[in-house]
């Protein structure tokens, strides 16, 4: 019997955490309440401004209940600060939704990160067990040869000096990590999900150079994970619409011949994932979930009309029309900061 894996990925947009500092030096013994991580703050836009805590808790319990509806067994994330961030995320938004919480810090100097979890207690008709197999990393590689190195550029981010790590293939990382699936037959088969968060498109052509070098090496990871008996599935924000014209910097993955994209048959006037409220308003399709070509994917809705649509549109802003007014959205979503996220979660449910 197949046991259906119910699979996410979420750019849940800036998501930090919120740190208590002592008001007092610290004498010793309280040194480990100097700085500690208390709950979550929220960006506004690309301006950096903090939102408040009360609006913070809006936005965040709307990108929970965005989550929640996409009911995801393995959840990919992107744009999140670190491991911590998503603790107090899972535990203060999601009652512990996830018993495995992964992350590890990457390239951005704006602390972004990606991370994956999985939910608590998985349970399936034929399921044994499911259990971590490896956490691999990827921050160290360097393109073209050269060596990594981080160094402090002047006048990056705003006129800011800023530690970059510009020989690096990976803007964040690409998280790799083995999940095992034991089935009560007695056979087991390892998934390998590759969380990806690309390069953004703000560059032009450099970021598309760069955007492209991250997809081939994603596509040689493929390969080498193939190679070792395990299904890859790719998945994450990968910055590129695959039908638009820097499209093609993510075709080593959307057609890779390892690969298959569940929705890549649809309509891509309903396949959109993210809207981009300072660029006019626009739609387009950023994120995407890749499984192995041999895995069987359940089909895929997407017409948002569907109460089981694969990709969750309820916690955008109202400023998008593309989405309509008479369509469901979350109670307290308004047109600016309280949307659950500028992306949607994208799920696909597979079969092992």
């Amino acid at each position: 019997m197949p046991t259906p894996i119910r699979i996410t990925t979420f750019n849940v947009q800036n998501m930090f955490n919120r740190y208590a500092f002592l008001d007092q030096p610290w004498t010793g013994h309280d040194f480990e309440q100097t700085v500690m991580a208390t709950g979550l703050v929220s960006l506004a836009g690309h301006g950096g401004e903090v939102v408040p805590t009360a609006t913070t808790t809006i936005q965040r319990n709307n990108t929970a209940l965005a989550i929640l509806d996409a009911k995801p067994d393995i959840l990919a994330v992107q744009e999140i600060e670190n491991i911590y961030t998503l603790r107090n995320f899972n535990e203060q938004y999601l009652s512990n939704y996830f018993g495995h919480v992964i992350s590890l810090d990457g390239n951005d100097p704006r602390g972004i990160d990606v991370g994956l979890l999985i939910k608590r207690d998985l349970k399936a008709p034929d399921l044994k067990n499911l259990t971590i197999g490896g956490i691999r990393t990827h921050i160290d590689e360097a393109a073209n040869k050269k060596q990594m190195v981080s160094r402090r550029y002047i006048g990056q981010l705003g006129g800011k000096s800023a530690y970059l790590a510009p020989n690096a293939i990976f803007s964040r990382d690409c998280l790799e990590v083995d999940v095992v699936i034991e089935k009560k037959d007695g056979t087991t088969k390892t998934i390998t999900l590759l969380v990806n968060h690309l390069k953004s498109q703000l560059g032009g052509k450099p970021s598309d150079a760069r955007r492209l070098k991250q997809s081939n090496r994603v596509a040689e990871i493929v390969h080498e994970r193939v190679a070792e008996g395990k299904l890859p599935i790719v998945l994450g924000d990968l910055n590129a619409d695959a039908t638009h014209a820097n499209g093609t910097t993510v075709h080593p993955l959307t057609k890779h011949p390892e690969l298959q994209d569940p929705f890549g048959a649809a309509p891509k006037t309903k396949t959109w994932t993210e809207f981009l409220d300072s660029g006019g308003g626009k739609v387009s399709r950023l994120d995407y979930v890749l499984p192995h070509k041999s895995l069987v994917v359940d089909p895929v809705q997407v017409d948002p009309i569907d109460a089981n649509t694969s990709i969750v549109r309820k916690g955008l802003s109202t400023k998008c029309h593309q989405y309509p007014m008479s369509m469901p959205r979350y109670a307290t979503i308004g047109p600016v900061d309280t949307e659950a996220s500028d992306h949607c979660p994208v799920t696909i449910v597979i079969e092992v």
